[in-house]
């Protein structure tokens, strides 16, 4: 969802690629259609299951008579999706964007966003089903992926349309769940991008993590409390010494005992990377599934200076 991992001409170029994209769509009103974005660029939506391989192997079948690539090698996608875990993938010779049924249908839409990522950014093409030196670099995979969901994030929240909306209306929860619904996208996915986009400029950060009182709502796959870390341009700039689990540690601080809604409301000191300390609000939101709390600049205190 981050243009962090994204390089500077890269990031240009995916923009330019949704600009043109948007502009070909007539510049749409939110939220976005993916079918007209599917129908636009020829791309096809289908299903399987990791839960069943055999279905798995049909889609395999299936798309071996479309694709040199899969034909080649039939079982290939069966052992992508299988070893790896995959909650969707972009099969380019078919142009066809698979998602695992199994996968909460509040997904679907970003995850189907990010294989539009891969589908139109000319050069992951080559990536895909790779079993080279080069694309099996995890740092090599991480870049892949985070221009996808850079490519992912500027086109469901229709590029500087969403900053626009945002950036005149307050940073607070309510703010978020209502432009999550006017765009059609999930209340973490918005959340992310407000953080990131409604003013760059100003020192915020957010984290999506497990609820410090309750340990298993809201960890990750892994077990781990924290999911992201998300910040602002000024926030890296200015804060880069605030490690998550630092940032985790200020939530457990003071979060209460609530399970849904309002967690926290508190002030916190964080120093700068001048060592100069600074008050932050911060506010916790539990939607049941995870924590999401917001970190807001508010002053710097003043210095007192000893005679």
């Amino acid at each position: 969802m981050s243009g962090e991992g994204v390089g500077e001409y890269e990031a240009d170029d995916i923009r330019e690629l949704v600009s043109r994209i948007l502009s070909d769509l007539g510049n749409p009103e939110p939220p976005l259609k993916l079918p007209e974005v599917r129908a636009l660029l020829g791309l096809n939506l289908g299903y399987y299951s990791t839960a069943n391989t055999t279905l798995l192997q049909d889609v395999a079948a299936r798309l071996s008579v479309a694709g040199k690539q899969i034909l080649a090698r039939p079982m290939l996608l069966v052992e992508a999706v299988t070893k790896a875990k995959l909650s969707a993938l972009w099969v380019p010779d078919a142009k066809r964007i698979l998602i695992d049924e199994t996968v909460p249908k509040p997904k679907h839409r970003w995850i189907e966003g990010h294989e539009v990522g891969h589908s139109i950014i000319p050069w992951h093409r080559e990536f895909l089903f790779g079993d080279n030196e080069h694309t099996l670099n995890p740092l090599c995979h991480a870049v892949i992926e985070a221009e996808a969901n850079f490519g992912a994030a500027q086109l469901l929240f229709l590029q500087k349309r969403f900053a626009l909306e945002a950036r005149d209306s307050a940073l607070d929860f309510k703010v978020i769940g209502d432009l999550a619904k006017r765009f059609g996208n999930t209340l973490t996915t918005t959340f992310w991008r407000m953080i990131e986009d409604r003013d760059p400029d100003a020192a915020v950060f957010g984290m999506v993590s497990a609820h410090p009182r309750y340990p298993d709502m809201g960890a990750g796959d892994n077990g781990e409390p924290i999911r992201y870390f998300i910040r602002s341009r000024a926030f890296r700039d200015q804060f880069g010494g605030l490690t998550p689990q630092a940032a985790y540690g200020l939530i457990g601080r003071h979060a209460t005992y609530r399970k849904k809604g309002p967690v926290l409301d508190a002030t916190e000191v964080i120093c700068n990377i001048n060592g100069e300390s600074c008050e932050f609000q911060l506010n916790s939101f539990s939607n049941t599934h995870a924590l999401l709390t917001i970190g807001v600049f508010l002053r710097a205190r003043p210095t007192v200076v000893s005679v």
